[in-house]
């Protein structure tokens, strides 16, 4: 997909620049929607907003004069890897236009490819950037940048939902469970605790990356039912929250969603 009218592509770079992008929806894959950066190296860094299949990135860095300098690119989607992971492909543009406090002229915008750049997400946390401008490279480890904790505590009225896989006994391959009705998620001093309809999960261990949370913990379900759980892409909003997950148990390894709508007080 490319981006044909020039109007739309200066206000979509415009809305990337003026504003901490919001977390939209996406049914495609995670949502990717976050700053990204590498932790040594503070000063520089990436923004991206996702909307269906398609990044829009917008990378802030310092130019061969080290001055500040910022670039654009729509990136689409290029391959998905074995472990489900998206790289995505665009080319880099530096964009001019009327200077500041000056009257809007059209003709003074101006669109110029400077390079190619792509991104390998690892997971829904970690990517691998790599990129080009004027036949200078750079390759970068890079994360979502958490600069403030966003709580994921709360009750809710929602669900998990999950399917079986890589079952000892193959005929339990494909089996789908689901947990209605409302639940908690507190803190305690063993770590965090999700409180289901049937199941409860004890002892986890949270962590924040930008938007978006994860927490490694252990389970227990009626009828004796016990294993590891890792919840992913967890996203704490006023409306709600949702995320992932996956687990085993002593047969099988499942993987499913969670979400819920948080209770009103």
């Amino acid at each position: 997909m490319k981006l044909r009218n020039n109007f739309l592509r200066a206000a979509l770079l415009a809305a990337a620049i003026a504003v901490s992008t919001p977390n939209y929806a996406t049914t495609f894959s995670t949502n990717y929607t976050d700053m990204w950066s590498t932790g040594s190296e503070p000063g520089w860094g990436l923004f991206i907003d996702q909307q269906a299949d398609v990044l829009l990135g917008t990378l802030f860095i310092y130019d061969k004069g080290n001055m500040a300098a910022w670039y654009t690119v729509q990136w689409s989607l290029a391959a998905i890897n074995p472990g489900g992971q998206p790289s995505y492909t665009g080319t880099l543009f530096q964009t001019t236009g009327p200077a500041l406090g000056q009257p809007w002229n059209p003709a003074l915008l101006q669109y110029r490819a400077v390079g190619q750049a792509t991104i390998e997400f690892g997971d829904d946390a970690h990517a691998l950037l790599n990129y080009t401008i004027d036949g200078a490279g750079a390759v970068k480890q890079v994360s979502r940048f958490t600069f403030a904790t966003n709580s994921i505590l709360g009750s809710y009225i929602g669900a998990t939902q999950d399917v079986t896989h890589d079952c000892k006994d193959s005929t339990r391959n494909g089996l789908v469970t689901t947990d209605p009705g409302p639940f908690t998620i507190t803190q305690n001093q063993d770590g965090y605790v999700l409180k289901f309809p049937t199941c409860e999960v004890t002892n986890g261990v949270f962590q924040q990356f930008g938007q978006i949370a994860k927490v490694d913990a252990i389970y227990n379900c009626q009828g004796g039912v016990a294993g590891e759980i890792k919840f992913t892409g967890l996203m704490s909003e006023k409306g709600g929250i949702t995320g992932t997950y996956t687990g085993r148990d002593a047969s099988c390894s499942f993987s499913g969603n969670v979400g819920g709508m948080r209770v009103l007080k």
